[in-house]
């Protein structure tokens, strides 16, 4: 005598009417949720979800929020302390590491190098104005 059917039908079906309850029972959050999406991607690497909501209060972080992209917090840092002039701005004068911060800053398109010779300085470019007044937009949670 064969073993009958439905024993391995109802195991076959079981996650797929579990999917579908847990769907209907949250039915209005999952909505709610699927109307406020801004932007979905989904890749190897998983999932990225951004809701409006997030981004028009601006909680997002540093690394979601387009104008920040592929900044770090030290470039960030060194940004403002060229705009505040706490860092030399003139190249002749400048340590080994303030020279890395503004090459690394001047590659971005965020400072300007103006002068000749000895003379030369740099300055915070108009992109770098824009990239300071995003990070002082940015809310700590």
């Amino acid at each position: 005598m064969s073993d009958p059917w439905w024993p391995s039908a109802i195991l076959r079906l079981s996650w797929p009417v579990a999917v579908l309850l847990l769907a209907f029972l949250f039915r209005e959050a999952i909505s709610s949720l699927i109307g406020r999406i801004h932007k979905l991607k989904a890749s190897s690497k998983g999932v990225e979800l951004v809701l409006h909501k997030m981004e028009k209060e601006g909680q997002l972080s540093v690394s979601s929020r387009a104008e920040l992209a592929g900044l770090s917090s030290h470039d960030i840092w060194a940004l403002d302390s060229f705009a505040q002039g706490k860092i030399i701005t003139k190249v002749d004068q400048m340590s080994p590491a303030q020279r890395v911060a503004a090459r690394t800053l001047l590659d971005l398109n965020l400072l300007a190098l103006f002068g000749e010779g000895p003379n030369r300085q740099v300055a915070v470019a108009p992109l770098g104005r824009q990239m300071l007044d995003a990070a002082k937009l940015l809310p700590l949670l």
